[in-house]
């Protein structure tokens, strides 16, 4: 369940409208899905105020973790997320390579990190959750234990029961059906619109 209050949630929703981060349309996700909406997390770095607020939710995810677990965003809309939240919250940060280097040290995972050290993942959404197995596959090459996943959209379209059925936890900030009717009570969304995209998460 989310611990995150209503008023961050609605600062959240208000920002991701305000500055392009949801955008409205036909969106063919990495899934191969075509989608009516867009979450587009990796322009959020560009926006100060954007970027405040979504890292204010998180910190409030992460409030019960201890303080000794290693933060790791999953590239690339994830990195910027992870270090924004590591650096407000004064945790350890560690980052996942989206490419092995074949010189220096070749390391996967980059950071001051041993065998056997937890940490929290962080990401902007889930979908599918694939991904998210991914993911984990590549901590675990490190033995690095993953406690689970800090994410700001559930996009409700099954992603999270398939990662908590691989026995990962999982904590989202809010859901897209929660944005989605901030931002139809703010008068931000037509209720055709609305109506259309909870409809297709539905279907």
């Amino acid at each position: 369940m989310s611990k995150v209050s209503d008023e961050t949630k609605r600062d959240v929703a208000l920002s991701l409208h305000k500055y392009g981060i949801l955008q409205f349309g036909e969106f063919t996700l990495k899934s191969g899905i075509v989608s009516p909406f867009y979450i587009d997390m990796r322009i959020v770095q560009s926006f100060p105020e954007a970027l405040h607020s979504i890292t204010a939710i998180y910190a409030q995810l992460l409030e019960d973790l201890p303080m000794d677990v290693f933060l790791a965003g999953i590239p690339e809309a994830g990195i910027p997320l992870a270090t924004a939240v590591g650096y407000e919250t004064n945790r350890p940060l560690i980052q996942p390579r989206a490419k092995i280097k074949e010189h220096g040290k070749g390391k996967v995972i980059e950071g001051a990190w041993k065998a056997g050290d937890k940490v929290a993942i962080i990401d902007d959404l889930v979908t599918k959750g694939d991904s998210k197995i991914e993911a984990i596959e590549q901590f675990n090459s490190c033995q690095l234990e993953v406690l689970g996943f800090y994410l700001l959209l559930d996009r409700e379209m099954g992603g999270k029961q398939i990662v908590e059925d691989a026995g990962y936890k999982m904590e989202i900030a809010m859901t897209m059906t929660e944005a989605l009717t901030i931002l139809l009570d703010e008068n931000k969304l037509e209720k055709s619109k609305f109506d259309d995209m909870i409809k297709f998460m539905r279907s």
